[in-house]
């Protein structure tokens, strides 16, 4: 295989965790000229990664604003430029009608897909995706992997499962320099932030579990997308003073980050996927998700804080009965009890008491 098509059209989480099947790719044709079809911001982190020789960007949400014409012509536009460069092989991890309909214009020798009723004409080759619902999102892209022979490396690593870009690290130092954490400094990273409410906790309990922290002599940061920002405000107020922010959008600077911090706080988002991927433990206030979807990583290092409640698993972005009760039910008492665990088992020089 000369030349390659990796087309993952899906929200930054569900992209970080397919980092081992890029990665598997990328060593089976270590001389192919691999492009990889993304949607932003996860681009950039494939830009750095090694793992691809050129990245397209696809701004679903943009193109999806524009009238038909306009669609139709940068979709004619991408058509013709993947169509140029002759693939022998195109992978869809997406599992969607439109992911399939790019790799169909690609007109790759060989196409790889799930084979879902609705799509599984655009391929060549399919793996089966009839128990899509039932199993975790990385199983479904092993399975598309798996029709190359090629199986990916575990997520759980010790140095996390995505490469880190040098500028990253620099960033972080500076970072730290910034706010005076020093090299001993227990420094936890907290995101509050997930891409529905649904996910997210509260600002009195959030400021109530930073408040013991600081007590305790931590050091937090806060980490969100610009457009987040001002959703701090509340958690500030509650707390009664301003922590250090994150808020800008390159995620290389946040990946230095959270690899430099000692764990990361955070509600069930792609930050925590990042988190995650750059081997950094994390502990996840988990809500309406089936957590076996959506959690490939071992409980010892990213344990998550989960209340069952009977309306649990929903995997709504709206409460429908406007309770929230899988969210209300967690206290900052289970977060900071869960927390202590974690680090005692990762940190071994932790031995405050939280």
């Amino acid at each position: 295989m000369k030349r390659i098509l990796v087309v993952k059209l899906r929200p930054l989480g569900d992209v970080i965790v397919a980092g081992p099947i890029f990665e598997a790719i990328r060593e089976a044709f270590p001389k192919a000229w691999i492009t990889h079809l993304i949607q932003p911001p996860a681009n950039q982190l494939l830009k750095k990664s090694g793992w691809a020789n050129e990245v397209f960007a696809y701004h679903r949400g943009v193109i999806d604003q524009q009238n038909f014409f306009a669609r139709s012509w940068k979709h004619f536009k991408l058509g013709r430029t993947l169509f140029k460069r002759r693939y022998d092989l195109a992978i869809d991890f997406s599992a969607a009608h439109r992911s399939a309909q790019i790799v169909s214009w690609s007109g790759a020798s060989l196409k790889l897909g799930l084979g879902l009723p609705p799509i599984k004409s655009f391929y060549d080759r399919t793996a089966d995706g009839r128990d899509e619902l039932k199993v975790s999102a990385p199983e479904l892209d092993r399975r598309v992997l798996a029709l190359l022979g090629l199986t990916p490396k575990s997520h759980d690593r010790a140095g996390g499962f995505w490469p880190v870009p040098e500028e990253a690290y620099r960033y972080a130092d500076a970072f730290w320099k910034a706010h005076r954490f020093q090299e001993n400094d227990k420094v936890l990273a907290v995101n509050p932030f997930a891409s529905c409410e649904t996910k997210e906790w509260y600002p009195e309990k959030w400021a109530a579990v930073v408040k013991e922290l600081t007590q305790n002599e931590f050091k937090i940061f806060f980490t969100c997308a610009p457009l987040e920002k001002r959703g701090l405000q509340p958690i500030f107020a509650k707390l009664g003073a301003s922590l250090p922010v994150y808020a800008e959008g390159s995620l290389i600077n946040l990946m230095g980050l959270y690899q430099r911090a000692s764990a990361v706080l955070t509600v069930d988002s792609g930050p925590r996927h990042l988190a995650a991927a750059v081997g950094t433990p994390t502990l996840t206030i988990w809500g309406p998700e089936p957590v076996e979807r959506w959690h490939p990583y071992s409980q010892e290092r990213h344990p998550i804080v989960i209340k069952e409640v009977p309306c649990r698993p929903c995997g709504l972005t709206v409460c429908v009965e406007k309770k929230h009760e899988c969210m209300v039910a967690i206290q900052p008492a289970d977060v900071l009890k869960s927390l202590k665990e974690l680090l005692r088992r990762t940190l071994s020089t932790f031995s405050r008491t939280v």
